[in-house]
């Protein structure tokens, strides 16, 4: 309880957003080790600049 009274009286509110970041990092020995893994990961959506806005009441 003491937690939400915290947060309450420094006014922190709740951020909807639509998830954490994915990072992925290559693994080798050498540069030419790195380059030849193939990820076969694409981006979802450009990194946010900015949170997501508030959801619409409902």
């Amino acid at each position: 309880m003491w937690l939400r009274d915290a947060l309450v009286a420094v006014g922190a509110r709740n951020i909807r957003h639509r998830g954490a970041h994915r990072f992925v990092f290559r693994l080798g020995r050498t540069r030419k080790e790195r380059e030849e893994i193939k990820l076969g990961l694409t981006a979802l959506r450009p990194y946010p600049k900015q949170p997501d806005p508030e959801p619409a009441p409902a």
